[in-house]
């Protein structure tokens, strides 16, 4: 498990960057969310949630929100997926952005609650939910896309010997 958390994490840290540094101004992705959804769906819980926890302390250690707010949110995306493991067919692409899309607007919701509950007030604004739902509606279209790349990853680690466990992979080329 630590060779494929070492890979997925410093996978997550290159789109962070990317993310962060790179987008930020100009275009708003939530790259590391779809990333750790797709992990989610992965065989191992325990692989998934330590990337959730990391990934959450990143998000948090950077944002200007309460503490814990993206980890929180981050381990919104773990149940999700998990929820979604075996109730969809993976190697439909209209499967995969739908599921992307319905966790990636959990975890908006659970941030938007978690922020009023705090005391944050104006966050249900018209134009901010527009601005959202049009940045969540362009990562999901995004999700086959990462879905293959966390299919690489895991094709890359099993050249080096490394097996993800007894259950069968669900990373198959699309058909």
């Amino acid at each position: 498990m630590s060779a494929a958390f070492l890979s997925y994490a410093f996978l997550a840290l290159c789109l962070f960057y990317l993310q962060n540094l790179v987008y930020f101004p100009h275009v708003h992705l939530r790259l590391l969310a779809l990333l750790l959804f797709y992990v989610g769906l992965r065989p191992s819980l325990a692989l998934s949630l330590a990337l959730a926890l990391v990934l959450g302390a990143l998000q948090d250690s950077f944002a200007t929100t309460p503490f814990g707010l993206h980890l929180g949110a981050a381990l919104v995306l773990v149940a999700a997926a998990r929820f979604f493991r075996q109730r969809l067919l993976w190697q439909h692409l209209g499967s995969q952005v739908l599921a992307s899309l319905v966790a990636l607007v959990l975890q908006e919701v659970f941030m938007q609650v978690s922020l009023m509950t705090v005391g944050y007030e104006g966050f249900f604004f018209k134009d901010l939910l527009l601005h959202h739902g049009v940045e969540i509606l362009g990562t999901a279209a995004l999700g086959p896309l990462m879905y293959l790349l966390v299919g690489a990853v895991e094709t890359f680690l099993r050249h080096f010997g490394w097996r993800p466990g007894n259950e069968p992979s669900q990373y198959q080329p699309f058909s």
